[in-house]
């Protein structure tokens, strides 16, 4: 495939991504012994992410856990996307380079 055509589709896909959130998404349990047993209590769900040069934590109500998970996804499959752009553009900037240095000169 044509570096240009790869370069085009990357870039369709990182339109169609219509939510993000930097960070991850994590999932906690608790146990808690009662009557001599313990329980598993959960799940509780935490979102981290670096903000202001620290690792900024908060609480996620259960409600919002779907909405995060799905913005935390999307932001990471556009990285991945603007990886695979700059790998594309090094590699055809890299061909492009030698296709010069093969030209003859005048």
């Amino acid at each position: 495939m044509e570096h240009q055509e790869k370069r085009r589709q990357i870039l369709d896909q990182m339109a169609q991504i219509e939510c993000m959130e930097k960070g991850r998404l994590s999932e906690e349990y608790r146990e808690k012994h009662k009557d001599g047993e313990r329980v598993r209590l959960g799940p509780y769900y935490k979102h981290q992410c670096w903000e202001n040069g620290h690792n900024a934590s908060r609480r996620i109500p259960a409600a919002e856990v779907e909405r995060l998970r799905n913005g935390v996804d999307g932001y990471h499959r556009f990285r991945e996307l603007a990886d695979e752009f700059v790998e594309v553009t090094v590699s055809m900037s890299q061909e492009s380079a030698a296709d010069e240095g093969k030209k003859e000169p005048r």
